[in-house]
């Protein structure tokens, strides 16, 4: 069954699981990514609401006006 076949069924897809022989990131992603793994286990974290809330101030403040 391809991946597209197997949307239909949820149980049947793991997104946590990679479909990849081997996964390489850089030491930097690395570290960042282990970084987050630590504060998330000592208790580091927002609420989804809380951070799409500072998704939405973060892309307020970079978008620019338009101006015609």
């Amino acid at each position: 069954m391809g991946y597209i076949e197997g949307m239909g069924n949820p149980e049947r897809i793991d997104p946590f699981v990679s479909t990849e022989d081997e996964v390489e990131v850089d030491a930097e992603t690395a570290a960042a990514i282990q970084r987050g793994i630590e504060d998330a286990d000592a208790g580091r974290v927002i609420t989804l609401e809380d951070a799409r809330e500072r998704m939405h101030q973060w892309l307020s403040k970079s978008s620019s006006p338009n101006r015609l």
